[in-house]
């Protein structure tokens, strides 16, 4: 079993979350424990917010950003798996 961080930031401001892209910063995703699961969150969601490169103090001053993370318990998950994309089959009424 292993557990798969999601990392959000969200505004005080619009009252929305949004998920951190992965090109503006990508992190590790997936732990063996739930406690490195959350120590990770922890520290990346700080460097999301104040390292700089995401977001400057304005931005986070102006919009009132704080993160907000989860780490949810999974089961033969396999990091490399290819995405099934077939898109659902289509019935009629």
């Amino acid at each position: 079993m292993k557990f798969f961080l999601t990392i959000y930031i969200c505004s005080v401001v619009s009252q929305q979350c949004a998920e951190v892209p992965l090109e503006k910063h990508d992190y590790k995703r997936l732990y063996k424990t739930h406690y490195g699961c959350v120590q990770k969150g922890l520290g990346e969601s700080y460097s999301i917010l104040f390292d700089g490169e995401v977001f400057g103090a304005n931005a986070v001053e102006a919009l009132e950003l704080y993160p907000k993370f989860h780490c949810v318990k999974v089961e033969n998950y396999q990091e490399n798996a290819p995405l099934d994309t077939t898109p659902p089959v289509e019935k009629d009424l």
